[in-house]
């Protein structure tokens, strides 16, 4: 286990994979199996009507479970707590996972979110609960109360459709705040964003934040629904909520750079020509020991390093732009990023269906913004 816990291999990978890897098994099943409670669990985990605080509240013995977990509600263990929930209901899903290409990370990066855009776009088209891997490096930073900031590597996200009357839109102060009318339905959008152990004391110490918004307004902006969501969870009100951890101002405002780099991945999924490129490493990698009969622990181990994923977004920068014509031939234009951004084209009858085009940054002068990079010595990697 120690050895585990410190194999760099196991450090850089994404979270569902790497809490696995690094503990030997499945934390999650096991936790449940131990007490008696997967078989009754399942059925809620694919559930795609029941979010993670109605399971809480609702599937038999978690509630209890929690409460002896966390100690008392809205403590330190909390994160651990949501993330081992995240991590189950993904499994429950069939462990999907997308992982962003550098070069896409790389052009959203330079790409504007236009004011306006409605917070219908924010959705898998998909998929319900999905856990998306950022490129790496990633400037994006997760708080931790104990062990400061970590580099964000991804995040779960879950999306469910309630019911008018739901007991989660009961709470007079929550649907006021929110403004929400308890006699509409509603999508619940769950986010937990999680930070990267390494530079930390080994695989398990890592960090997440998480963050429940409800939806009844599918043409409001993102911005506007995520600032209110904010500042109800920066009230006393909402910590009596079973399941909801709170927040602070400070890491609120952190959480804010991610949620919006979520929004960028998922506007581009929105895409008719969004590109998508299965990588089926495990599932290959498993093809090929079959034949040897019963894995060994070696292969196993093997195994644990692998993973099924789809890259999302180009596998390669765009060309870039040649400068244009008419400019002084003696004149060297510095190496930049021509800003792109998404917008919404309204179309259809009275144009009331509208969808998400993106106006693609461009990298103007790439040749001699790497010209530095391809002048450099060669590395090799070994076998």
């Amino acid at each position: 286990m120690q050895k585990r816990l410190h194999d760099e291999r196991i450090l850089v990978l994404p979270h569902p994979v790497r809490i696995d890897a690094a503990a030997g098994e499945p934390v999650d099943t096991a936790l449940f199996t131990h007490l008696g409670l997967l078989e009754t669990l399942r059925p809620y985990l694919t559930d795609a009507a029941i979010p993670r605080e109605q399971i809480i509240n609702e599937a038999p013995g978690m509630e209890r479970l929690t409460r002896e977990y966390l100690g008392v509600m809205g403590g330190q263990n909390m994160g651990s707590f949501m993330l081992q929930m995240s991590r189950a209901r993904l499994r429950a899903h069939g462990d999907p996972i997308l992982e962003v290409t550098a070069p896409l990370q790389a052009l959203l990066a330079e790409t504007d979110l236009q004011e306006g855009l409605p917070v219908r776009f924010f959705r898998n088209p998909d998929l319900t609960m999905m856990y998306i891997a950022f490129a790496r490096p990633n400037p994006l930073r997760i708080p931790h109360r104990l062990s400061g900031l970590h580099e964000c590597e991804g995040a779960y996200i879950g999306m469910y459709d309630l019911p008018p009357g739901h007991p989660m839109l009961i709470t007079v102060e929550r649907y006021r705040a929110l403004r929400l009318d308890p006699g509409q339905p509603t999508r619940a959008i769950e986010i937990v964003l999680t930070g990267s152990p390494i530079g930390k004391k080994d695989a398990l110490d890592d960090a997440s934040q998480d963050l429940l918004l409800l939806v009844q307004n599918e043409n409001e902006d993102l911005a506007s629904v995520l600032e209110r969501h904010i500042a109800f969870y920066n009230t006393p009100a909402a910590y009596s909520q079973p399941g909801m951890a709170p927040l602070n101002p400070h890491e609120a405002g952190m959480m804010k750079p991610g949620i919006y780099e979520l929004a960028k991945v998922l506007l581009y999924l929105n895409l008719a020509d969004a590109e998508r490129t299965p990588l089926l490493a495990r599932t290959q990698l498993l093809n090929r020991l079959r034949p040897f009969g019963k894995l060994t622990a070696s292969r196993r181990e093997r195994l644990a390093l692998v993973y099924d994923r789809t890259l999302i977004g180009p596998l390669a920068i765009p060309d870039a732009a040649p400068v244009a014509a008419g400019e002084n031939a003696e004149r060297t234009v510095r190496p930049h990023w021509r800003r792109g951004h998404f917008r919404r084209i309204r179309y259809g009858e009275g144009h009331r269906q509208s969808r998400i085009d993106w106006i693609r940054p461009t990298l103007v002068n790439a040749d001699e913004a790497f010209k530095a990079a391809t002048a450099g010595p060669c590395s090799t990697v070994g076998p």
